[in-house]
């Protein structure tokens, strides 16, 4: 497999790039994961944090609707700095430097509440607040919140097969 196609998991790609490489990578190769920057996850993670930025502004720009324009404010900057740092936990490799913290786990978490959350707080300003700008930012949440939600079927998916892997080959001893 080439390395411009990659799989459409982000596990497929660290698999079929250690199988292919036989020397040590570069030392400027082995500090930036360049596979992650292209895979699917990360495209996701990035619609996420251009609908969540839309959002804010959207919400920001317009008149206040009785402080419910307060809680979509607030989830989209803290969703915003989550995936953010998730992504440079994956881009910069810190996970194999952390080696007791299971990221993966942590960013299907972390992903699927912050999904839950911008869904919430998206549905209550387009249902209490009437001012154009405001319902636009709902809408702009609820499309980020999908693009989450894409994000952890993906991850949930991925460890799914790696579990049924891994039990096919301790049961095959």
């Amino acid at each position: 497999m080439s390395a411009h196609n990659p799989p459409s998991n982000y596990k497929a790609t660290i698999q079929t790039q250690s199988v292919q490489h036989t020397e040590a990578p570069p030392e400027t190769e082995s500090r930036i994961d360049k596979g992650y920057l292209i895979s699917v996850r990360a495209i996701l993670k990035y619609a996420c944090l251009l609908f969540c930025f839309t959002a804010f502004v959207c919400v920001a720009s317009t008149p206040q609707c009785s402080g419910n324009h307060v809680f979509l404010s607030v989830v989209t900057v803290l969703v915003t700095i989550m995936q953010i740092s998730i992504i440079v936990v994956y881009v910069f490799r810190l996970r194999t430097k952390f080696s007791g913290i299971d990221f993966e786990l942590l960013d299907f978490f972390a992903t699927s509440y912050q999904a839950l959350n911008l869904l919430i707080a998206s549905i209550v300003i387009i249902n209490y607040c009437r001012i154009p700008g405001q319902m636009a930012g709902g809408a702009m949440g609820i499309v980020a919140s999908l693009f989450l939600i894409g994000d952890a079927i993906i991850i949930f998916l991925a460890q799914r097969k790696d579990t049924d892997t891994n039990t096919q080959h301790s049961g095959t001893r």
